[in-house]
């Protein structure tokens, strides 16, 4: 069984964000500036060690020794590729540049265009996220993959390292692009790429997942959103139909039209955690494919959306241990190295979801994390 949280790497200064959002700007510039919505609502988070900057080795040799302490096989790092444009990276180099911190990694590609959405102005693109169809596009892109890719600690499957992206179906080449990069890794002496697909269930094609060696469920939302399609009105599934069916900058208009709605209503979208993690507890798996099941520790991003925050009320480190333990029970059945939980998130400040150590519940959620861990004979 290996436990594996999805790395965020937007705690450290660059350039852009200081054009784009002001000077000195990271993402505890939001994390420190929410407030709390209603009476008892956790606002603003706090980290227990203050605000990190991601840009220092001593930050990442920390994080890497908490990890591992806790049961904790590897990170799965976002990767931030526009086309040769790459941001965010410093963390990821950090940690490929020291070999002797010792914990597994694999990258996600987040494939989408950054706008200016927090703001409530997501028509204004601030770089913006292309797929080019020629081979020496993808060829740069690989050069940089390579890298993880031949660490010994890429975290694999059959001896594949695992590489996962988020948005798949807006890649127009996508099965020429996954083919070269199959491709480039057999020609590095690697017995090829696991590739996964991430879930969120509201993609609209799910042809797209067969190009892939397996899904994860990206959790909360892989899960609420089945969830949602039960309870709500037709009006409103009417509108996810239209919008899977539109270009990105088409599902921005059908979203400024929802945010206006919900300027009129009025206030956050406020969720039951423990129903929806009962939920992710009782899906069932697929039988034609392979997919890896996710957990979520919690999840309130009020540091960057304010009053039309996304709140799951109610998460506790009680909770998430019962609902992670029970998950991983119900892959105790595959081959070992299938046996991967994807944990949302190591360290999503700004979304309220987070392993790491803050000031109401200390080292809990990582404590839960290890309990489960060592109850299925896995060893720091």
């Amino acid at each position: 069984m290996r436990f594996i949280p999805h790395y965020f790497p937007q705690l450290h200064r660059i350039p852009e964000n200081d054009r784009w959002w002001g000077d000195g700007f990271t993402d505890w510039t939001n994390v420190q500036r929410a407030r709390p919505l209603w009476d008892g609502h956790h606002q603003p988070r706090r980290p227990r060690g203050g605000h990190y900057d991601q840009s220092r080795l001593d930050v990442i040799r920390e994080q890497v020794e908490l990890a591992r302490s806790h049961g904790v096989a590897g990170f799965c790092h976002y990767h931030y590729w526009f086309d040769g444009k790459q941001l965010l990276e410093t963390p990821t180099n950090l940690f490929l540049d020291n070999p002797e911190l010792e914990l597994g990694i694999c990258l996600a590609w987040a494939n989408e265009t950054w706008s200016r959405r927090w703001d409530g102005q997501d028509h204004l693109v601030l770089i913006e996220q292309t797929h080019p169809t020629a081979r020496a596009r993808w060829a740069l892109h690989f050069d940089y993959l390579q890298r993880a890719f031949t660490d010994r600690r890429a975290i694999t499957i059959d001896g594949r390292p695992l590489f996962l992206i988020y948005r798949p179906q807006r890649i127009e080449a996508l099965p020429q692009m996954l083919d070269y990069f199959r491709e480039r890794a057999h020609a590095l002496g690697l017995p090829g790429l696991f590739l996964v697909a991430m879930d969120q269930s509201r993609q609209g094609d799910e042809d797209v997942h067969r190009h892939f060696d397996a899904q994860v469920r990206f959790e909360p939302f892989s899960t609420f959103y089945q969830l949602r399609e039960r309870d709500k009105p037709t009006l409103r599934k009417l509108v996810n139909v239209v919008r899977a069916a539109l270009p990105e900058r088409g599902v921005n208009l059908v979203q400024r039209g929802l945010d206006k709605l919900d300027d009129a209503i009025g206030g956050p979208t406020r969720l039951d955690y423990a129903r929806v993690w009962d939920e992710i507890v009782a899906r069932p798996f697929p039988t034609d494919r392979l997919v890896f099941p996710g957990a979520f520790v919690d999840w309130d991003n009020t540091a960057r959306y304010r009053r039309h925050a996304t709140v799951f009320e109610g998460a506790s480190p009680e909770i998430f241990e019962r609902g992670l333990h029970r998950l991983a029970d119900r892959l105790t059945g595959r081959p070992a190295d299938q046996q991967l939980v994807f944990v949302n998130a190591w360290n999503e400040w700004a979304e309220g979801c987070y392993l790491e150590p803050d000031l109401r519940h200390g080292t809990a959620y990582l404590e839960a994390l290890a309990r489960v861990a060592r109850s299925l004979g896995m060893r720091p």
